[in-house]
């Protein structure tokens, strides 16, 4: 079986690794151009194009899908295409040139979490379970056939959006192989996703994670966990950014009566905790004040008593 596979993030690697390691040819790799990053702002490719250029695998990055591009994916004369996290949409002209089809690794349990960010929304939502689907591409929105799914796997309370995303990924690695094998032979069937049970992911942008502190403080830890890395949780304090690295449950302790949510108070037995909706309370772990290092929160207040008292979120609710 000869494959061009479609990828482009370093969790995407286990997916190519597998293929290799299952004795299924990968004659050309497909990904995402070059990006600068870092301080130096050096031009980086993606980490499947350093792999592919480590085992000398012949690596494309096109822009767009012009004609040199698809002339080039073609030339391949692949039986299947593969795509792990690529990025982008494939266009029909890429999607019918395989005669297998265009098998992608989806990291929920489909039809549930359609689209772009299905994971920071099972965590977001307080899904209790999620898990990973194997599926043939066609030019909706993983609206196409089902190849295999996984068991559903537990979300537990420290389960943080990157993790989980590598975990998942890490799980559909496992299922590829075989589900290639068995769409070659024929021995495994396509399902038709059940439309009338979908779910539809929206993509997460940098204001989504600006907390509301009159949400339960359940929900705003789940924010926490569902945009980390990014765009991250963060409010405002003293007219400024104020990242919320890391949070938690103020479970059990006694929120002070009369105040505003977003007022910051410490605990009657420690810890420093953030008033939120429905009489609850936030407990923060990890911050950073704007153009400063993240610190435990017991550092910040040792250099700024006078957070404590003070009000979050109460002049801006903006991250620009």
């Amino acid at each position: 079986m000869n494959t061009v596979f479609f990828g482009t993030p370093g969790f995407a690697k286990a997916s190519f690794r597998a293929l290799l390691d299952a004795g299924i040819g990968v004659s050309m790799i497909c990904t995402r151009p070059a990006r600068r990053a870092g301080r130096g702002r050096v031009l980086t490719p993606t980490p499947v194009a350093e792999l592919g250029d480590e085992l000398g695998i012949p690596v494309i990055a096109p822009e767009r899908f012009d004609s040199a591009a698809l002339a080039a994916i073609k030339a391949v004369g692949a039986d299947v295409f593969v795509v792990v996290a690529y990025g982008r949409f494939l266009p029909p002209e890429v999607l019918s040139m395989p005669r297998l089809g265009v098998v992608n690794i989806h990291p929920s349990l489909l039809p549930r979490h359609r689209g772009p960010s299905p994971v920071a929304t099972a965590i977001l939502d307080g899904d209790r379970f999620t898990g990973v689907t194997v599926m043939l591409l066609d030019e909706g929105m993983d609206t196409g056939p089902i190849l295999a799914q996984s068991e559903p796997l537990e979300i537990v309370g420290d389960d943080r959006c990157d993790l989980l995303t590598e975990k998942l990924f890490g799980m559909g690695a496992e299922m590829l192989p075989g589900a290639l094998r068995g769409l070659a032979s024929g021995e495994l069937v396509p399902v038709s996703q059940d439309d009338g049970e979908a779910t539809i992911t929206r993509l997460i942008k940098k204001e989504d994670g600006v907390v509301d502190w009159g949400d339960p403080a359940e929900r705003i830890v789940r924010m926490n966990r569902a945009f980390h890395p990014w765009p991250g949780t963060s409010t405002t304090w003293v007219n400024g950014l104020f990242k919320l690295v890391d949070v938690g449950l103020g479970s059990g302790v006694s929120v002070p009566t009369g105040v505003e949510p977003g007022s910051v108070f410490a605990g009657e037995g420690g810890g420093v905790f953030v008033c939120a909706g429905e009489g609850s309370a936030v407990r923060l772990v990890t911050v950073q004040e704007a153009g400063r290092r993240a610190i435990s929160v017991e550092e910040f207040v040792v250099g700024r008593p006078e957070f404590i008292g003070s009000r979050l979120g109460a002049e801006l609710r903006s991250v620009s």
